[in-house]
């Protein structure tokens, strides 16, 4: 089933929104891919629970990226749909490690 975005869109986005900035202090991108925004908003359909349910689910989704990111050298972190739906892991871009010539 298809679900639109658009009206959970604001909400789905302040938390978001929220997360992005909290991961951005530890110089982080976070990016959702538009299927796992889509996932994230037939799933909260789904709980018919609302905000709560966006919430919830977006959470669980950055469970791993919020342990792995901080103190680490990621810079980036994608979320897909299998991230959303399966668990899997984000697709985390890592900064270039600096070589020191001796």
């Amino acid at each position: 089933a298809v679900v639109s975005t658009q009206s959970t869109g604001d909400k789905e986005r302040g938390v978001i929104s929220q997360l992005t900035e909290l991961l951005s202090l530890n110089n982080c991108d976070l990016e959702f891919t538009e299927d796992a925004l889509a996932s994230i908003a037939e799933l909260a359909f789904c709980k018919k629970t609302g905000a709560r349910a966006l919430k919830s689910i977006v959470e669980n989704t950055l469970l791993e990226t919020m342990f792995e990111v901080p103190g680490s050298d990621i810079t980036h972190a994608r979320i897909t749909s299998d991230t959303v739906l399966d668990g899997a892991s984000p697709i985390y871009t890592r900064a270039e490690q600096k070589t020191t010539e001796v």
